[in-house]
């Protein structure tokens, strides 16, 4: 459905322009002046510097694929779609889509802002190719997906940014198109919408449209697509597996990272009371080696050395968020060793946190060795791994049948009962 082949974007940097206010007689005197002068000393003149927003790109993108593209911000995402959407055309190589293409790439792209948000989407959607029978056939359709019944014969200039986006995505989403690609505009939505929004994208994935989905949410790459794309200065830096690419990005971005070593003591965190060797987060056992299903458990193991004997050694994990704020914290309270005095030695120390417990995100996990009595912290990293949760939407998870957001950090399994008290 899509064929990229050998594709470039250049764009030219630091080229003066010409004053709007100047006359178009002064800059032609302005411009032979400069060209005699160049003339006459003989001097080149210094080609433009060039920003290569994408750099011989190749792809192909077959019938009924769902495709993330993931990247820095400047990494070439947006330039790819609008090449793609043929809002701009390459500097060089060649690109073929097939079939009938939606695109949503910008917010309110295509609304003249003094019609009706009714007016507006006969517009758009005739721009996007479909026919006036279908429009009123939808109409209503289009209106109560973008929730925005109240205003839709408000003139779209006093919209929300949000209730554009909205209103753009519905109709794009009730064109029914054979290639549908949206870039990062779900954001600008509320939770509710943008939920209603991966859900219609599933259901385009699920009868075989091709979709290419631009987004810096890993979460939802990691549900949507089986295949997604990094993009790293305009050139493909990786092209497989959603969950491996995501390692990728982030491993490049410095978020994930499953296990760190110490093995020179010297340089290991600590001092001579106790120092941290290795720590690392597994599933099930096992080494992850990428997003992890929020229904699975995390293990996160640390191994340290206490160089003095009689210590009460406190090991625990600290997790917050890529922002840094706290989330939850977890200290080592097993009756074995919590409170007692030890023997010097290699130790290692496990947390489980269990499945159906976290809800999806990123997260960074700091480590601690301490001792009690008095306290005393020996030991700290406060970004030793990081890893993400997502979630499948399987139906078996914490959240159930329902497939709205669910805020906050956690969505625990807890003991619910519920009982009929009256008929």
């Amino acid at each position: 459905m899509l064929e990229v082949h050998a594709v470039s974007k250049h764009y030219p940097l630091g080229v003066a322009r010409a004053q709007s206010e100047e006359t178009l007689l002064s800059q032609v005197f302005k411009g032979s002046a400069r060209a005699l002068t160049q003339l006459l000393s003989r001097r080149a003149k210094a080609e433009p510097s060039i920003h290569r927003a994408l750099d011989n790109v190749s792809l192909t993108v077959n019938e009924g694929e769902v495709v993330s593209v993931i990247g820095h911000n400047g990494s070439g995402k947006s330039t790819l779609l609008k090449i793609l959407s043929r809002i701009t055309a390459p500097t060089s190589g060649e690109v073929r889509v097939r079939g009938r293409i939606a695109s949503l790439l910008e917010v309110g792209t295509g609304f003249h802002p003094d019609l009706s948000g009714r007016d507006n989407v006969f517009l758009n959607a005739a721009i996007l190719g479909m026919r006036r029978d279908e429009i009123l056939r939808r109409f209503d359709d289009i209106v109560s997906f973008a929730g925005v019944e109240s205003f839709i014969d408000t003139p779209v200039k006093s919209y929300s940014s949000g209730m554009k986006v909205r209103l753009g995505f519905a109709v794009a989403a009730h064109l029914d198109p054979d290639v549908l690609m949206i870039d990062e505009v779900l954001s600008v939505g509320d939770a509710a919408f943008q939920q209603r929004c991966l859900s219609r994208i599933e259901e385009f994935g699920s009868t075989g449209r091709t979709i290419l989905y631009v987004s810096h949410h890993l979460p939802s790459v990691a549900r949507l697509s089986r295949r997604s794309i990094l993009l790293d200065r305009g050139r493909i830096a990786c092209d497989g597996p959603t969950l491996a690419t995501i390692r990728h990005y982030e491993e490049t971005i410095g978020v994930f990272r499953a296990r760190t070593d110490w093995p020179e003591v010297g340089s290991a965190p600590g001092d001579d009371t106790t120092r941290l060797r290795s720590v690392e987060v597994t599933s099930r056992g096992q080494p992850i080696t990428g997003p992890v299903d929020l229904r699975d458990p995390i293990e996160i193991h640390l191994v340290y050395e206490v160089y003095q004997s009689g210590l009460a050694i406190l090991p625990s994990v600290h997790l917050h968020d890529l922002t840094g704020t706290p989330v939850v914290s977890s200290i080592d309270n097993h009756p074995e060793w919590h409170g007692r005095p030890r023997p010097a030695g290699v130790y290692r120390s496990s947390a489980v946190f269990p499945g159906n417990l976290f809800n999806e995100g990123s997260f960074q996990v700091g480590v601690a060795v301490s001792t009690l009595s008095p306290f005393q912290n020996h030991a700290y990293v406060h970004s030793a791994l990081g890893f993400s949760f997502y979630d499948p939407i399987a139906g078996d998870s914490t959240r159930g049948q329902y497939a709205g957001e669910l805020k906050g950090y956690f969505r625990p399994a807890l003991d619910w009962s519920t009982s009929r008290t009256a008929a």
